[in-house]
C-alpha cells in the first residue's frame, strides 16, 4: 500500500466531519475521492498529510506510521489543499526555491527544481510577476507545482482544477497521467464533479455525510450505476414494451429512466421500435454522486472496511533530509530580510537609543554653562558609561515591543496567508518548525540588541569617551567620584543583564500568536501582554512581591527597576544606588520564557492547520 487511512474519526465541535473512514490508495492508483462539498474529502486529506490531528485512527505511508515517523512520511507525500496560499512579494520562481530549500534541495538544486515545475504547470511566462498578481488560476498552477517538489512518491491533490479554464483541467488531467505513467507516482485527487475523475481515475472513493459509502475499481463502480434515459411521445406504451422485457422504468424530468440489467442496449431500442414506440431520444444518463449515493448509501451506518493488505516490513530507505530545524530557521530569517520592514523595525530600538545621547549631549552642554555661569554650585560631568546606560533605558523598552510584535508574527500571520501549510507540508515535525521560529526570532531580537549596543557604545565613546566620574566646580576644577576602571564590570552586567529578559519577551509574543489565528490579533494580543506586565508592577509591588515579573528586568519609563538603571545611578556618581533582584534577574524571566515556549509548543502540536 502506497496510503491507507484505517478508522479516521475526526470531529469539530459536535459536527462528525469524519467517521472511521478507511481508504487503501495502492501503489500506482490514481485514486479519485468524491463527494459533494462538505462531505469530508478536504478533512480526510488534512489528516492524511498531517495539517489535522483525528481522534482515532492510522495513517500509514508506504508502511510507516504517519503519526510516529511524521518526517518521513512527508518525505513521501506532496499535497495541495484547497486555496494555496504564498508570500505574495515574491515571484513563484522565488516562493518554490525556498519550499524546495526546506525539502531539502541545496541552493543550486533548488533553483533547477523550482524552474523544472514552473515549466511543467504553464507558469514559465509569468516570469517576476509576484504572486499577489497572479490570478486565481495561476495561483492553483503554483499550488500543484509546490505539491510536486522533489517527485513525492504520493501526490495528494483537493480539487486540483478550481479557477482553471477547459484548457488548463485538460493540461493538468495530462500532467497527473504522465506523473503516474513516467514516474510511478501515486495520486489522490478530490473533486466535487464526478466527470472530472471519471476518465482520469482507475479507483474510486465515494464519501457522503463523513462516511466512505463505496469503493471499487472505476468501471465496476460506473458499472454498477450505469442508467439509461428514453425521450418519448407515448411513455405508456414504453414503459409496457419495457417490462415485457423485464426492467422497470421510472418517470424523471420528462424522461424515461432506467436500468439495463443483462439487456445490451440495442436490445431495448429493436424492442422499442418493434413496439411502434415513437422514440426522440435513447442515450445512457449523466453519471451523478445522486445516483451512487443511492446505490450505496441505503444504510445510513454503512462504512467501507479496506482489504487487509498482506503484513510487510516498513521500507528502511530514509528520504528525509538532515538538519530540519536549521533549514526552517534559515527559510525564516531569509524571509525576514527579503524587505526592508524588518531591518529597519530592529533598527529602531539603536534609534532611539542614538537620540537620547544627543539629548543627553544637549543637556551637559546645558549643565556646563549653568557652572561656569554660577547658577548650579557643581554637575556631574556625562561620561561614556553613562551615556551608554542611558541609551540602553531608551532603546531597551522599544525593543521589548519590537520582539513582542515580531514573535506574535512567526504563527499566525503564517497561518493566515496559508504559507504555514506549505512549511508543514515538508519533512520537519511541528516540535522543529517552533524550534525553529523561536530560534530565528531570538536571533532578529539579539541581532537588534546587538545594534542598539553596539550604537550605545560607539556614539558615547565619540561624545564623551569612558573617563573617570567627575564632579564639575564653577572655577573648572574636578572632582573624581568614581574611577572608569571600577565602571567597566558594571558595564559588562548592563550590557548582559537584558539579554534573556529580551528573549523572554519575544517568546510571549510568538505565545500570544500561537493563541490568535490572524496577525492582526496576535499583534494587539502581544502587545496588550506587553502593557499589562509593565503596569502589573504596581500590583505587584503592593502585595510585597519584588522581581517575579520579567517587566521588572527591563528599563521601563513607568518605574524602572531593572540592572540598568542601577547602572545608570552608578554612572552619575550616586553613592547609594541599590540593586534589588540580583540573581532574580536572570531566573524570572527564564522561567517565563520557558513556560511560554512550552504552552506555545502543546499549541501548536495540537492546532489544525486550515
Amino acid at each position: 500500500m502506497s496510503l491507507r487511512l484505517i478508522g479516521i474519526t475526526k470531529r469539530y465541535g459536535d459536527q462528525l466531519a469524519l467517521d472511521r473512514v478507511s481508504i487503501d490508495v495502492r501503489a500506482g492508483d490514481i485514486y479519485g475521492f468524491i463527494g459533494h462539498n462538505g462531505a469530508g474529502k478536504t478533512t480526510a486529506m488534512r489528516v492524511a498529510l498531517g495539517l489535522v490531528r483525528p481522534e482515532s485512527g492510522t495513517v500509514l505511508v508506504d508502511g510507516l506510521d504517519a503519526a510516529r515517523e511524521p518526517r518521513e512520511a512527508r518525505a513521501r507525500m506532496g499535497g495541495l489543499i484547497e486555496t494555496p496560499g504564498f508570500h505574495g512579494q515574491w515571484n513563484g520562481a522565488r516562493n518554490l526555491e525556498e519550499l524546495a530549500r526546506l525539502q531539502g534541495f541545496a541552493r543550486a538544486e533548488a533553483r533547477r527544481e523550482a524552474g523544472t515545475w514552473i515549466e511543467r504547470v504553464g507558469l514559465a511566462r509569468a516570469g517576476g510577476k509576484p504572486v499577489q498578481a497572479y490570478s486565481h488560476g495561476m495561483r492553483q498552477r503554483l499550488g500543484i507545482a509546490q505539491a510536486l517538489l522533489g517527485s513525492p512518491r504520493v501526490l495528494l491533490l483537493d480539487e486540483p482544477t478550481n479557477g482553471l479554464y477547459p484548457e488548463g483541467i485538460a493540461e493538468m488531467r495530462e500532467l497527473l497521467r504522465a506523473l503516474n505513467r513516467e514516474k510511478g507516482t501515486t495520486i489522490l485527487v478530490s473533486s466535487h464533479q464526478l466527470h472530472e475523475l471519471a476518465e482520469l481515475c482507475n479507483r474510486i472513493g465515494v464519501l457522503k455525510g463523513g462516511r466512505l459509502v463505496a469503493e471499487s475499481e472505476t468501471a465496476a463502480l460506473f458499472g454498477a450505476s450505469a442508467s439509461y434515459r428514453l425521450e418519448t411521445a407515448d411513455a405508456s406504451a414504453a414503459q409496457r414494451v419495457l417490462a415485457g422485457l423485464g426492467v422497470t422504468a421510472r418517470v424523471e424530468a420528462g424522461f424515461l429512466a432506467f436500468e439495463l440489467g443483462d439487456r445490451a442496449p440495442a436490445e431495448i431500442a429493436n424492442a422499442l421500435v418493434r413496439g411502434n414506440v415513437p422514440l426522440r431520444a435513447f442515450a445512457p444518463a449523466p453519471r451523478n454522486l445522486e445516483e451512487i449515493y443511492l446505490r450505496f448509501s441505503a444504510d445510513a451506518a454503512r462504512t467501507v472496511e479496506p482489504t487487509a493488505p498482506p503484513t510487510a516490513a516498513a521500507p528502511r530507505e530514509r528520504l528525509a533530509p538532515r538538519d530540519p530545524v536549521r533549514r526552517a530557521l534559515s527559510a525564516d530569517v531569509r524571509r525576514w530580510n527579503s524587505s526592508l520592514a524588518v531591518p529597519l523595525l530592529l533598527s529602531a530600538p539603536a534609534l532611539v537609543g542614538a537620540l537620547a545621547i544627543a539629548r543627553r549631549a544637549a543637556q551637559a552642554a546645558e549643565d556646563a554653562r549653568a557652572v561656569g555661569g554660577n547658577e548650579v554650585f557643581s554637575a556631574t560631568d556625562v561620561n561614556g558609561f553613562e551615556a551608554v546606560g542611558i541609551a540602553l533605558q531608551a532603546g531597551l523598552p522599544v525593543l521589548a515591543f519590537v520582539a513582542l510584535g515580531l514573535g506574535s508574527q512567526s504563527i499566525a500571520a503564517e497561518l493566515a496567508r496559508g504559507t504555514l501549510r506549505n512549511t508543514l507540508l515538508r519533512p520537519v515535525t511541528r516540535a522543529q518548525v517552533v524550534l525553529a521560529k523561536l530560534g530565528a526570532l531570538a536571533a532578529a531580537t539579539l541581532g537588534s540588541y546587538a545594534l542598539l549596543a553596539g550604537a550605545a557604545i560607539g556614539l558615547a565613546a565619540l561624545a564623551f569617551g569612558f573617563g573617570d566620574v567627575t564632579e564639575v566646580l564653577p572655577n573648572g576644577a574636578r572632582f573624581t567620584l568614581i574611577q572608569a576602571a571600577d565602571l567597566w564590570p558594571d558595564l559588562r552586567l548592563a550590557l548582559a543583564a537584558p539579554l534573556v529578559p529580551l528573549l523572554a519577551y519575544a517568546v510571549i509574543g510568538f505565545l500570544s500568536g500561537t493563541i490568535a489565528r490572524v496577525g492582526a490579533a496576535a499583534l494587539a494580543l502581544s502587545l496588550g501582554a506587553g502593557v499589562v506586565l509593565d503596569l502589573a508592577r504596581t500590583f505587584e509591588r503592593a502585595m510585597g512581591a519584588r522581581g517575579v515579573l520579567p517587566s521588572d528586568h527591563l528599563p521601563s519609563p513607568l518605574s524602572d527597576t531593572s540592572f540598568v538603571r542601577f547602572y545608570v545611578d552608578v554612572a552619575q556618581g550616586v553613592s547609594n544606588a541599590t540593586f534589588e533582584h540580583g540573581a532574580w534577574s536572570v531566573w524570572v524571566p527564564a522561567a517565563w520564557g520557558f513556560v511560554s515556549a512550552s504552552i506555545a509548543l502543546a499549541i501548536v502540536r495540537r492546532r489544525d492547520v486550515p
